[in-house]
C-alpha cells in the first residue's frame, strides 16, 4: 500500500506524462486505505475466508479511495492498472518483488518480517535517484521531468531579474521592446478583407454552406481578431514607450512579457499557448498562410490540423461533409463516428498528388512516448532521449458505428501542448 502510494504522488512531478490531472494526493488517502485493509483482514477472520477479496480490495482503492479525486478517464484507467499490479493473491508470498530496475539491478521488495526496524532498513537502501520505469515510464520521460525542473527555474529566475533601464551602454528594456515591436509589425500579416473573403468562399466547390468552408470562415474570422489584437498592441507599445499615450493596463504586462520573449496575456487568452514569442508569432505566420492558401487557392490535399483554433469543430465538419455524401444511404448524422488510420506507407504533405475521395488527410501530429514504425506500420518504443516523434499523414474519416474496426486498434488520446 505504501509502495503504490509512493508510485502515485511522485509519478506527479513528470507532468501531464504523469497524470492529465496533477491531483492532490496526500497522506489521508494512504491512511483511509490502510484502514480499509486492516477492517477487511478483520472481516476475514471473522468469516475464516482463506484469502482477500481482491476485487473489492482493488475497487476500494481506486476507484473509491484515489479514484474519488480522479476526474480524467484515462488517468483512472492508470489508477485501474496499478491496483491490478499491486493487489493480488502474488504479493503475499514472502519477498515479492514489486519492481526490478534492469540498469542497476536493485530490487524493489517487500520485507518478510513484522520487526519496524526491517522496514527502515530497507527504506534506507533504496536507490536516491528512481528509474521512470517503476512508474510504468519510458525512459525518456525522466527528461521530461529534468525539462521542466528547468523551465521553473529559469522561469523565476526571469521573473525576479531586476527591470529597470539598462547600464554599462546597453539598450534599456524599452529600447529593447521598442526593437521587437517594429520587427515584429515588419512582418505582421494584414487582416483578411471581408468582402473578399465572401466573394472568394462563394467561389469554392459547394459554395459557403459547406461544412469544411464554413469551418474556414470561422477560422479566419478570429484570426482576424488575433492579427488586430498583435497589431494595435505593437503599434500601442511604441506610443507609448515614445512617450505619446500612456503606459499602463494591458500595455505594461506586454512590455515585460516582450522583453522575457513570452507572450503578452492578452494574446494568449485569444489564440494558442506556446513556448516562447518566436514560436507564438512563427505558428501565427504558418496559420494565416494555411487560411490564406485554402481561400484563394482551394482545398488543400491536407490539412495542418494543429493550426486551426478549433480543430474539433473542422473534424465535426468532415463528419458531416462525408454524412452528406451517403445521403443516398439514408445515414444519419448521429450514427457517423470517427475513424482514422496512419497511411501506408507513411506519407508526408508535401509528397500528396491528392486528397481523399472522401475524409481528409491531416497532419501535424507528435507522438509522446512512443514512435511510428513505418515499416512494421504499429507502434513502437522511441529512441533514446527523443521525447516526440511525428506521426505521418493521417487519413481521417466517418463511418457508421456499427462499420467501426475495433480489433487490434489502440484509441490513443489527443492533447494540446506548448509548441
Amino acid at each position: 500500500m505504501c509502495f503504490l502510494h509512493s508510485i502515485v504522488q511522485e509519478r506527479r512531478k513528470f507532468g501531464p506524462i504523469g497524470w492529465n490531472v496533477p491531483y492532490e494526493f496526500n497522506a489521508s488517502d494512504l491512511s483511509a486505505c490502510t484502514q480499509f485493509l486492516q477492517n477487511h483482514l478483520l472481516e476475514m477472520d471473522a468469516k475464516k475466508a482463506p484469502a482477500p477479496t481482491w476485487e473489492t480490495v482493488r475497487y476500494m482503492i481506486s476507484s473509491i479511495q484515489y479514484g474519488g479525486r480522479i476526474t480524467d478517464d484515462f488517468d483512472q484507467l492508470l489508477m485501474d492498472t496499478y491496483a491490478e499490479k499491486y493487489f493480488h493473491q502474488g504479493v503475499l508470498q514472502p519477498n515479492y518483488e514489486l519492481y526490478k530496475d534492469d540498469r542497476s539491478g536493485f530490487s524493489y521488495r517487500v520485507p518478510d518480517s513484522t520487526d519496524i526496524d526491517a522496514f527502515r532498513a530497507a527504506v534506507e537502501v533504496l536507490p536516491g535517484q528512481e528509474s521512470p520505469e517503476i512508474f510504468g515510464l519510458h525512459p525518456n520521460a525522466d527528461l521530461t521531468f529534468r525539462t521542466l525542473q528547468v523551465q521553473e527555474g529559469m522561469a523565476t529566475i526571469l521573473d525576479t531579474m531586476p527591470k529597470g533601464a539598462g547600464t554599462g551602454g546597453g539598450l534599456s528594456r524599452e529600447e529593447t521592446v521598442d526593437h521587437i515591436c517594429e520587427d515584429l509589425l515588419s512582418k505582421i500579416p494584414p487582416l483578411f478583407d471581408k468582402e473578399e473573403v465572401r466573394d472568394r468562399l462563394k467561389k469554392l466547390p459547394g459554395g459557403p454552406t459547406q461544412p469544411l468552408t464554413v469551418h474556414l470562415r470561422q477560422e479566419i474570422d478570429r484570426m482576424n481578431i488575433i492579427i488586430k489584437l498583435a497589431t494595435t498592441t505593437l503599434q500601442n507599445l511604441r506610443l507609448a514607450i515614445a512617450g505619446t499615450i500612456a503606459l499602463s493596463g494591458n500595455l505594461i504586462d506586454a512590455v515585460d512579457a516582450l522583453f522575457m520573449a513570452r507572450i503578452p496575456e492578452a494574446w494568449l487568452k485569444k489564440s494558442w499557448e506556446a513556448a516562447t514569442l518566436g514560436n507564438w508569432f512563427s505558428g501565427l505566420l504558418q496559420r494565416q498562410d494555411q487560411l490564406a492558401r485554402w481561400l484563394t487557392m482551394g482545398r488543400p490535399r491536407a490539412y495542418w490540423l494543429t493550426g486551426f483554433f478549433n480543430p474539433q469543430g473542422f473534424l465535426t465538419a468532415m463528419k458531416q461533409e462525408v454524412n452528406r455524401k451517403h445521403a443516398a444511404d439514408k445515414w444519419a448524422l448521429d450514427d457517423v463516428v470517427m475513424t482514422s488510420e496512419v497511411t501506408h506507407p507513411p506519407k508526408e504533405f508535401e509528397t500528396l498528388k491528392e486528397s481523399p475521395a472522401e475524409g481528409v488527410y491531416i497532419y501535424g501530429l507528435f507522438l509522446d512516448g512512443c514512435a511510428w514504425s513505418g515499416r512494421e506500420n504499429k507502434l513502437v518504443d522511441p529512441e533514446p532521449k527523443k521525447l516526440y516523434c511525428p506521426l505521418p499523414v493521417l487519413y481521417v474519416t466517418g463511418v457508421q458505428a456499427k462499420d467501426k474496426k475495433r480489433g487490434g486498434i489502440y484509441e490513443a488520446p489527443s492533447y494540446r501542448v506548448k509548441s
